[in-house]
């Protein structure tokens, strides 16, 4: 159990001014908004049956079956309600709710079990299902990463989520898009975390020092120079203990409450990083990423400066990471002084 602020008791002529509830608002959804905006003080009852137009006795029935759904709510004489704890799961009225307190709009779907996120994001988008939408799952039976790599996905307190879009730009537009994502993820991971040694490592890891916290995949669907249709998927380690992870990857992993020694609220942290991906999507078609990519990007280089291994197919090349060029290709320079510039590849650090 994520825990929130102990409860608080408002004057009475301080009773908060709720939000109305839209058309398109489930109603477990709208009650949880209510709580959230008002944490960590109590909502009466009345207030809440206002708002959603029935009795006290259905607002206790209906805070009774958000209970049972593992979201601890408070409920004290004369004071009312308030949210007081959310479970290591994710829940889908939660979710939105904590969605709108972060100002951001998105169609969500929530998974207990997927084999992958981008799957079922690639079957969405098949069906034609307006976009962009969000899909979350609380574990993954085939996870994957670049080059097909498994990613583990263990029912644990991580996140695992896939954005669908329809961009139908030119692709040029969006050649940077991965790297510009891990700049504003790497960003909101700090400010959310308290810790500036959240880094991105070319092209689509995130790491603490050496070990990684999560890593990003974009699939795209590509006509005559055109992205038709686009699918970013992530994978961030958040309140998961890596000491359950299998022995081959254990050592290089890490969790941010590993990191942090903090435990975090799932919903809260997953409602900001949609809100980020879709504003830094925003900015790729815009143009923005573009202009400010290279001095960004210096900002949370894991690699900068270091002894770097990269293997591209068959060849393999040794050389000191310099950083990115504007078009967001890993520049490398060689033993030789001459500066090459690696296209795409698989990276390790190299201290030899």
């Amino acid at each position: 159990m994520n825990r929130y602020p102990p409860g608080k008791k408002k004057q009475k002529k301080k009773q908060p001014r709720l939000v109305s509830k839209s058309k398109n608002i489930d109603a477990n959804a709208y009650l949880l908004q209510m709580l959230l905006q008002s944490s960590p003080y109590y909502v009466s009852g009345s207030l809440l049956a206002e708002k959603l137009s029935m009795s006290r006795v259905g607002v206790w029935s209906r805070i009774d079956k958000l209970r049972r759904l593992g979201i601890s709510i408070e409920a004290s004489q004369n004071r009312g309600y308030r949210i007081a704890g959310e479970p290591n799961l994710f829940n889908l009225p939660l979710l939105e709710a904590w969605m709108r307190k972060v100002g951001s709009d998105c169609k969500l779907t929530v998974h207990d079990q997927v084999d992958s996120t981008n799957s079922e994001a690639e079957r969405r988008l098949a069906d034609g299902k307006d976009t962009p939408f969000a899909v979350v799952a609380n574990e993954q039976r085939t996870g994957r990463g670049r080059r097909g790599k498994a990613w583990h996905s263990p029912k644990d307190g991580n996140i695992y989520l896939s954005l669908g879009f329809n961009p139908n730009v030119n692709m040029i537009r969006l050649q940077t898009f991965t790297l510009w994502q891990g700049i504003k993820i790497a960003k909101f991971l700090r400010g959310f975390s308290g810790s500036n040694q959240i880094l991105v490592k070319w092209p689509n890891d995130l790491l603490v020092g050496d070990k990684k916290l999560g890593g990003m995949l974009t699939e795209a669907s590509i006509d005559c120079e055109h992205v038709k249709s686009l699918i970013f998927g992530i994978g961030i380690n958040v309140n998961a203990s890596t000491l359950s992870y299998p022995k081959n990857i254990r050592s290089q992993s890490i969790s941010l409450e590993n990191h942090t020694q903090q435990r975090f609220r799932l919903h809260e942290i997953t409602a900001g990083l949609i809100k980020v991906i879709l504003e830094s999507f925003s900015e790729c078609l815009d143009g923005v990423a573009g202009t400010k990519l290279v001095k960004e990007w210096s900002k949370y280089d894991a690699l900068k400066g270091k002894k770097v291994q990269v293997t591209c197919g068959n060849e393999t090349f040794h050389g000191i990471a310099m950083g990115i060029d504007a078009t967001g290709l890993l520049r490398l320079k060689m033993r030789n002084s001459k500066e090459k510039i690696i296209h795409a590849g698989d990276v390790t650090l190299n201290e030899s």
